[in-house]
């Protein structure tokens, strides 16, 4: 089956059934499609990140146009997956995502009910936001100018192993071209809500775009 035709049957499958089955039929399963000619690539990945992080194997897959062939984000549904894509990569490890919230919270804890500093307030709100959705980009947290450093440098450590697995992907042959990041969520759960609210929003623009055509809107 050629992409396009996939793109089609998908679109057809997510006007008739649940998001969820879709999500772990085309996302959380399968042979990602930037790997479909090179499959061991998909192990290598998760060799090296396992090794520097360290992480679970099974807990680390690629989602995104890299895994479908296509964007699943609604503002960018269906674009192809092309020479100069990233490659997006979904981790699941709750006990490193504790580790990263507690030291949040170590931070904030003495200060609680007390005015931060604007930037410290800016930065604690921003976490926040990323705590409620259950998911952290620990590569792209930043800390200069934060105060009490020293009860954050458990964190920092994190986002700097996790910027520097991701960056030395690049000394692999197959991955040097690439841009490799990724999301650390806290559950499979957490991960399943994220892309089925994206399904769900392509699916009603989807019967939105149907219903204009049928009606000449």
């Amino acid at each position: 089956m050629t992409l396009r035709k996939t793109i089609e049957t998908f679109k057809a499958e997510l006007l008739s059934e649940a998001p969820e089955d879709l999500v772990r039929r085309y996302v959380f399963a399968g042979t990602p499609y930037a790997f479909r000619n090179t499959p061991d690539d998909l192990r290598a990945l998760r060799t090296h990140l396992c090794d520097e992080l360290p992480l679970t194997p099974e807990n680390v897959i690629v989602v995104g146009s890299a895994q479908t062939g296509f964007s699943l984000s609604p503002e960018k549904f269906p674009r192809q997956f092309h020479s100069g894509s990233d490659i997006d990569v979904l981790v699941v490890d709750p006990s490193l995502f504790d580790k990263v919230w507690v030291t949040i919270l170590e931070w904030h804890y003495p200060r609680r009910g007390l005015r931060l500093p604007q930037l410290d307030w800016d930065w604690k709100q921003k976490r926040t936001t990323e705590l409620y959705w259950g998911w952290f980009v620990p590569s792209e947290i930043a800390f200069e100018g934060l105060t009490l450093p020293q009860v954050i440098k458990p964190l920092r450590d994190i986002s700097t192993k996790w910027f520097n697995a991701f960056r030395s992907l690049g000394h692999l042959a197959q991955f040097a071209s690439r841009d490799v990041k990724a999301r650390l969520y806290r559950s499979w759960e957490h991960a399943m809500l994220y892309h089925v609210a994206g399904l769900k929003t392509i699916s009603q623009r989807l019967r939105a775009a149907k219903k204009g055509y049928l009606y000449g809107v």
